[in-house]
């Protein structure tokens, strides 16, 4: 058995936080960048010039995760229109341990997602060591 259409929903539930959470940062960002009101010290200067860069990195990282989003969404009406899904066909999958999810599309071809509960973690075994991995962006952290 393949989980390919759960993989790709599961992803695409994933990208959607990611994509808002990208956005929220960028939006800090932007909201909180000095402005230029005509200091003449260089170092004055670089501070902008950096926090700049900073915005930069943001709206990159923002759009790279709404490209991957669009892709990954295109991929999920292949599939539905393969199955000939109709429009507004809720689909409910769950990433195991984590959450339940309903998924659909309109008739614009948008693929909607959204979080329907949480879902009960497992007791966890205490004979086996169990790693967790995640992603942390320098950048981001020098900025809080």
């Amino acid at each position: 058995m393949t989980t390919e259409f759960t993989t790709w929903c599961s992803h695409y539930y994933h990208l959607t936080n990611l994509f808002a959470k990208c956005n929220e940062r960028f939006q800090d960002l932007v909201d909180n960048a000095p402005p230029y009101t005509g200091q003449t010290n260089l170092s004055d200067l670089d501070a902008i010039i950096s926090y700049n860069r900073k915005v930069q990195a943001a709206k990159a990282k923002a759009d790279k995760t709404f490209k991957d989003l669009t892709e990954t969404g295109r991929t999920i009406l292949s599939i539905m229109r393969y199955f000939d899904i109709p429009p507004r066909t809720i689909l409910t999958g769950q990433i195991p341990n984590e959450l339940e999810y309903e998924v659909w599309a309109n008739d614009k071809d948008q693929v909607f997602i959204g979080k329907i509960r949480d879902l009960p973690q497992e007791a966890l075994d205490p004979n086996i060591i169990y790693i967790k991995c995640w992603s942390s962006d320098k950048d981001e952290e020098d900025d809080r």
